[in-house]
């Protein structure tokens, strides 16, 4: 896109002057002689293009701002009113070198004196392989040229902009398959990537291949230089892309992409040389693109005739076909000069291309989303406990790693919570009752806490907090803690009793987050032993879980 900048913005043209809009153009006859008795007949080529030729025509009432308008692939025109050159159009330069690009329509500015006159041009046409002739001569004014051929332009240009978008949603539907990590979406990268370029050259050889943008910007060659180099890389991209959707023949395909990316190479030393110009290099790139249009057909033939094949090839395979149907007819009336848009026609054929692949995308894309949904989902029950929905030791390992390499503060705080005569519970009420017991912790425990940066069930009875508490509030909320779970009231379960240890920086200085932990667990221990030599108290919690 740079390269196509700097190409566009070292050229200027003179060419374009202020734009007035006045009413319809007037065609006009072309005279061999000054009399104005030999008509010449349009399209009209002097079969020695190399060499200048003078030719005739007589001007209506013109006004200043009326302009000559003259169709064909020229080179060079000289106008002449009673033998006063009035204008000139000589080939524009790039880093010094002669260029045809943009030479297609010329517009010669007129003024009321010209009102009745003779007019005497010379000019000489293009060496171009596929000819050059003047097809059209007429008074008109820019403004009626942009109004009339905007109307054949922009049906093309928004399709060639809704092209570009289905590549960019095409290349946005990869980047999100690839956060959600999907292995297979790493495979789409190459045609995504090539649908985008692809289509972005498409864009700009679409929207420069209308003489309207060079009329606006005044810069008709700069505009020309631009369409070319968009042309050439084509298929450069294409066979990329090709590559990228056919492994079958990739050795093959390959090869045509290293010719495609010669081609572009080679015309543009002929043409920075001085050797050849844009224009008198296009059939080789005609020619590639021949090569890549049967090869686009091959593939969709190679996708029909596979016993197994998959919804994604058939998809592609009646996409291709279909864009080489398209692209044969485009070729056809390019080549013999019909009289219809064949960029509209090859438009919608890379539209139906693309728009096959990126519904394969939109399917792969599903199938990622679906895959990575499912990997979220073992991956949370992988840190979860399934009986109390709190986070799984797995899940304290990782945030005690996270907490070695960030460090803590003082007020950071490791809770061990052992609850009280589990064993007991289960084996006088059932394991329902004990399920229950553990529930219950876990509710009160994140009612008590809910800030906690963890709360997690180790295992067995055991439980685990991490909090960021000054202490004396510490204690109120543990003694909160203790006060719902002795008032939880469940429909086995009428009471829990529990035993923790807390430890800190502050009660321990200088323990590693390790120590820190066994510190919690041994203060755990102790509160646990402490209840167990108390037998009445066990009765009592026992009597209110009856």
């Amino acid at each position: 896109m740079m390269l196509y900048i700097v190409f566009a913005a070292l050229f200027k043209d003179s060419d374009i002057k202020r734009i007035k809009y006045v009413p319809p153009a007037k065609n006009l006859h072309l005279y061999f002689d000054e009399e104005l008795t030999q008509e010449v007949k349009l399209p009209f080529n002097n079969n020695k293009s190399e060499e200048a030729f003078t030719l005739y025509t007589k001007m209506p009432n013109v006004r200043d701002s009326n302009v000559i308008e003259i169709h064909g692939k020229y080179k060079m025109l000289t106008a002449r009113l009673r033998g006063n050159i009035f204008y000139v159009s000589e080939l524009p330069r790039f880093m010094g070198i002669k260029t045809y690009a943009g030479r297609n329509t010329c517009f010669i500015p007129l003024s009321s004196v010209c009102s009745g006159e003779v007019i005497k041009l010379t000019m000489s046409l293009q060496e171009n392989p596929y000819g050059a002739s003047i097809t059209k001569v007429r008074v008109s004014t820019l403004a009626t040229y942009i109004h009339e051929n905007l109307a054949k332009c922009i049906p093309t240009c928004i399709l060639a902009i809704l092209l570009f978008v289905c590549a960019l949603f095409s290349l946005n539907s990869f980047i999100f398959s690839y956060l959600y990590q999907s292995k297979k979406t790493l495979e789409d990268l190459d045609i995504s990537v090539e649908t985008f370029l692809i289509s972005l050259s498409i864009v700009i050889w679409i929207i420069t291949n209308y003489d309207v943008l060079g009329v606006i910007l005044g810069n008709m060659a700069g505009v020309g230089i631009i369409n070319y180099l968009a042309f050439t890389s084509m298929p450069v991209f294409f066979s990329a892309f090709l590559c990228a959707i056919n492994k079958k023949h990739k050795c093959m395909l390959r090869l045509f992409q290293i010719t495609a990316e010669a081609n572009l190479i080679f015309q543009m030393i002929m043409f920075v040389t001085g050797t050849r110009d844009f224009t008198q290099m296009l059939f080789l790139t005609h020619v590639i693109d021949v090569i890549g249009i049967i090869m686009t057909v091959s593939a969709a033939f190679d996708f029909a005739y596979v016993k197994k094949i998959t919804g994604e090839q058939k998809i592609l395979s009646i996409g291709s076909a279909v864009f080489g149907v398209f692209a044969v007819v485009s070729m056809f009336l390019f080549l013999f000069g019909k009289d219809m848009n064949y960029m509209f026609l090859i438009t919608i054929g890379f539209l139906i291309l693309f728009g096959m692949h990126i519904v394969t995308s939109l399917l792969k894309l599903s199938t990622s989303l679906k895959e990575h949904a499912k990997l979220l989902e073992s991956e949370r029950n992988s840190y979860k406990d399934q009986l109390t929905n709190l986070g799984n030791r797995r899940l304290l390992y990782r945030k005690m790693a996270k907490l070695e390499a960030l460090g803590i503060d003082n007020e950071t705080n490791f809770i061990m919570i052992d609850v009280n005569g589990l064993k007991v519970i289960n084996d006088t009420f059932g394991h329902d009752a004990g399920d229950e017991l553990l529930k219950g912790t876990a509710i009160c425990m994140t009612e008590a806490f809910p800030d906690a940066e963890l709360i997690c069930r180790l295992g067995g009875d055991e439980f685990f907090i991490i909090i960021r508490e000054e202490e004396s509030i510490l204690e109120r909320r543990m003694q909160r803690f203790t006060h719902y779970a002795a008032n939880w009231n469940g429909d086995k379960i009428k009471s829990i009793s529990v035993s923790y240890g807390i430890a800190n920086r502050l009660k321990y200085p200088g323990m590693s987050l390790t120590e820190l932990q066994k510190a919690a667990d041994t203060e755990m221990y102790q509160a646990k032993s402490n209840f167990y030599k108390n037998k009445s108290e066990l009765s009592e919690a026992l009597d209110g879980r009856r």
